[in-house]
Order: C-alpha cells, then sequence, then structure tokens
C-alpha cells in the first residue's frame, strides 16, 4: 500500500466547512442572521478556494485536474469497461491522484452553484432586491440544485472508492490517499 499526500489543510477545510454549512442551512436554518452570516462565511472560502486553485499547492491547482476532452473520453472508457485504474498509470497520472476528469467537472460545478447561491442570497439583503420574490426563487433553485450535485458527488465519491480500492472520504479528512 502507497500512501501519498494529497489534499492540504486549506482544501480540507473550505470542503469540510462548507458540508457543514450546506447541512446546516439546507436543514436548521432556512433564513436569518445566523443562515446569512454562514452563507457569508462560504462565500469568503469560497474565494479562498478559487484564489487556492491558482496559487496552492499540486493537487489543489485548478491546472492539475482541469478535465479536457481527452481526458473526459479516457476516463468514461474505463468507468465503461470496469476497469481499475493501475498503480502505474495513477503514479504516471499525478491529476487522477486528485480529482479524475468527472469529479474535475463536479468540483466545478459545486464552485459555481456555490457562487451563484452566495451571490444570490446577498442580492436579497440589498435594497433593490428587498423581498423580490424571483431572487428568492432562483436562490431556492440553485439550493435544490446543489443538493442534487452533492448527492450526486456523494455516489461518485462512493463508487470511485470501491472502483479504485480507495477511501476517498478518508483521504477527504486526513488528507492522504492510500493507494491500493
Amino acid at each position: 500500500m502507497v500512501e501519498v499526500k494529497v489534499w492540504d489543510p486549506v482544501v480540507r477545510i473550505c470542503h469540510w466547512f462548507t458540508v457543514t454549512v450546506v447541512l446546516i442551512n439546507s436543514t436548521i436554518l432556512d433564513e436569518g442572521s445566523i443562515h446569512e452570516f454562514l452563507g457569508y462565511s462560504v462565500a469568503v472560502l469560497l474565494v479562498v478556494r478559487v484564489v487556492w486553485g491558482f496559487i496552492g499547492s499540486r493537487y489543489a491547482r485548478f491546472s492539475t485536474f482541469f478535465p479536457t476532452r481527452a481526458k473526459l473520453k479516457e476516463h468514461v472508457s474505463e468507468l465503461i469497461s470496469a476497469s481499475k485504474p493501475s498503480k502505474s498509470k495513477l503514479a504516471d497520472n499525478h491529476a487522477n491522484l486528485g480529482h479524475n476528469p468527472l469529479g474535475a467537472l463536479m468540483i466545478f460545478n459545486l464552485l459555481l452553484t456555490l457562487a451563484v447561491i452566495c451571490l444570490t442570497g446577498h442580492f436579497m439583503t440589498t435594497d433593490y432586491f428587498w423581498g423580490s420574490e424571483t431572487m428568492e426563487d432562483i436562490h431556492e433553485v440553485f439550493v435544490t440544485y446543489l443538493l442534487v450535485s452533492v448527492a450526486v458527488h456523494v455516489a461518485g465519491v462512493l463508487i470511485e472508492s470501491f472502483r479504485a480500492r480507495t477511501n476517498l472520504i478518508s483521504a477527504m479528512v486526513t488528507g492522504k490517499k492510500k493507494l491500493n
């Protein structure tokens, strides 16, 4: 078994804080000042994560895992054929040590969706959009879309953990991916 340090503390803190806030704000606190404060906190962490995506550690950088058409095609072919990625391929392809191409698409989807949620949430506090049902509807549609995306993300993590025989959830907690 080979252990590779993949997720740095910035990535893990941004990830788990966002997970916690999404759970709290979508189940317990549907509105109010704490809901807003937590939303602004996610907005700040979103900015940190985006900046970190350009200047951060190797596996945090967007350039490391940007999903090209060729990478997506190859990854989907592997999924369809149900083949497990080889150790040598993982060692040669550092991008897949972080996010595989479909996982990368999901990360960009989640970041963009969170940005829209934070922006529409903020707009609802401004004079221009105060009481705007349209803005509230847009906000709620994107929250629902986020929750569906999160469910797909978690399913993908579980499928890839099983397929690659690597506990990806543990890797996001410890920062270290154990390769068999």
